[in-house]
């Protein structure tokens, strides 16, 4: 007879409130990135939190499209390399990428990818406008660690004989209870992303802008073969001494938020450099 205690599920379970008890959970340098519908919290209570006639409003629809733009990574690998984890929360959209061992990113997929953020913000913003909506985007870095599993299913509740379990067991067995993606768990880049869009617009966090907290930059600079030149209105991204890619910002805003001072810019534009692409490429946000 197996009993639960005995299964690698209890076990890893054990073995990470050890790790979280002495002290001994690794702590990744990351990055984040929000991507909310404006407006989505109006159409809820306009149709009295019914979803049936949140369906009718054309709501759903629109969630659905914004997803199939953004719900998928825009940077693809497998460890070691970084690669992005989504996570979708009602209308947003969360990514995330650990930078952890940056000596594995490549500098020119990395650049593409930064570009592929800001065009897909651009276009969130025009598929919302148009259906009455808006859409804002906030890039943050930080830190994220695990500290707990990232499942419970049913190996954590079910004793049962090996070479005799019956069918309901081994549908018990193999359902999973619990999402609590790695990723995501204690992420401050994504807590910090999350937090600076509830800020909104009363504290200059307009719709349908893309914002970046200033951390970006430190995670971000440790991608071999990438260095920043930090301008006064503008970031330059070089790739082995040659330019690629422009972020201009049209306003800068400090804040204290939860005992951290916040300064974050508004991005206007971007410029794709003629040497990375072949042409340059101006983009308005």
């Amino acid at each position: 007879m197996t009993t639960p205690w005995e299964k690698q599920e209890y076990l890893d379970s054990v073995a990470w409130a050890k790790k979280s008890k002495a002290g001994e959970l690794e702590v990744k340098p990351c990055i984040s990135a929000w991507m909310d519908v404006c407006g989505f919290g109006s159409a809820l209570e306009k149709c009295a939190w019914n979803l049936i006639e949140l369906q009718k409003s054309g709501m759903l629809e629109l969630l659905s499209t914004v997803y199939q733009i953004a719900g998928h990574p825009f940077l693809v690998g497998v460890e070691p390399m970084p690669y992005e984890s989504i996570l979708i929360i009602n209308d947003g959209v969360s990514r995330t990428v650990d930078l952890d061992k940056p000596e594995y990113a490549n500098c020119a997929t990395f650049v593409f990818y930064l570009r592929n953020l800001f065009f897909a913000h651009r276009s969130l913003v025009e598929l919302t406008k148009s259906k009455g909506y808006g859409f804002r985007t906030i890039l943050a870095g930080g830190e994220r660690v695990q500290y707990s599993p990232t499942l419970f299913t049913g190996n954590a509740i079910l004793q049962h004989n090996e070479d005799n379990v019956s069918d309901f067991g081994k549908a018990l067995l193999n359902k999973n209870f619990l999402y609590n993606p790695s990723e995501f768990q204690m992420n401050t880049a994504f807590a910090k992303a999350y937090s600076i869009d509830s800020l909104g617009t009363k504290l200059g966090f307009n719709i349908n802008c893309c914002y970046i907290e200033s951390s970006f930059w430190g995670v971000v600079e440790k991608i071999p073969d990438l260095n920043i030149e930090h301008k006064s209105d503008s970031k330059l991204i070089y790739f082995n001494s040659t330019p690629v890619l422009e972020i201009y910002f049209s306003d800068t805003i400090s804040n204290h938020f939860k005992g951290i001072d916040f300064l974050i810019h508004k991005v206007c534009r971007i410029r794709i450099d003629e040497r990375f692409e072949g042409e340059e490429t101006i983009v308005d946000l």
